[in-house]
């Protein structure tokens, strides 16, 4: 059977959900990519790549648990820059610091933390130790493929501000994936902006913010101010194979916030 996976990234929750993110209602903009899960389903796995919280706050991480507990399929939460990794495994209940492996009939899913060796800026790292148990799992079994999930870009996006903020090992971490012919895609979130790459074997997927997107290709920090939600939809199939497509949805108001 086919595995339907539905990803949402760059949530930044506020502490306060009346405080605006860059101007839109963040909260707004979750609910509404989940509605549109809803109404345009199935989906088989949700899995959220990272800066669900704007400032790692726990009212935040309990508020979406709340938007998320009557869902009738799991969701993986990843930690991202902005979070704070113990407050987010403490609210979900989920190891979110550790590499996770998610085996299905024809796919295996690979979580991971790149929020080590954090630069304060927004980079962030895989841990040795994760890189270690990364090619350990990829080389266990070297039939199945392999999807990978993360919150950092290995993959340059072409923005000076954002290129310098990357994933900090991401040579070593390209490397691994280019020895690994079993790893079909990357799929990541933190660049606000839908990317798409084939290396070699590998597909390297960026997915836009549920929040607000970055302008691409530039030197400083841009927002695009008309540009509403987006999350990607993946389809994994029996054969190996990959379908994806981004949903993007209007921009909500946001006259009501602080």
């Amino acid at each position: 059977m086919t595995l339907q996976i539905a990803q949402i990234t760059d949530c930044h929750l506020q502490e306060n959900p009346n405080t605006a993110y860059k101007g839109i209602d963040a909260d707004k903009h979750v609910d509404q990519c989940l509605i549109w899960l809803q109404n345009h389903g199935p989906v088989d796995l949700l899995i959220l790549t990272g800066d669900l919280s704007n400032f790692g706050s726990q009212a935040a991480y309990v508020r979406l648990a709340s938007k998320l507990k009557n869902l009738p399929y799991p969701c993986i939460w990843l930690p991202g820059n902005h979070d704070n990794t113990l407050i987010m495994a403490q609210v979900s209940g989920q190891a979110v610091g550790q590499v996770r492996v998610l085996d299905y009939d024809h796919w295996r899913l690979v979580m991971l933390n790149t929020t080590e060796l954090a630069d304060g800026c927004g980079g962030g790292s895989v841990s040795s130790a994760q890189m270690e148990e990364l090619e350990q799992v990829l080389s266990f079994d070297s039939q199945t493929p392999v999807s990978v999930f993360m919150h950092h870009n290995a993959v340059p996006v072409n923005s000076l501000w954002q290129d310098n903020i990357m994933l900090g090992n991401w040579q070593q971490f390209n490397a691994l994936i280019a020895a690994h012919t079993n790893v079909k895609v990357v799929v990541c979130g933190h660049v606000h902006q839908e990317f798409d790459k084939l290396i070699g074997h590998a597909r390297f997927l960026a997915t836009p913010s549920s929040a607000v997107q970055f302008s691409r290709e530039q030197e400083e920090n841009k927002v695009q101010e008309e540009l509403g939600p987006g999350l990607r939809l993946l389809t994994l199939l029996d054969n190996g194979q990959i379908k994806t497509s981004v949903q993007r949805l209007p921009k909500h108001k946001t006259s009501q916030l602080l």
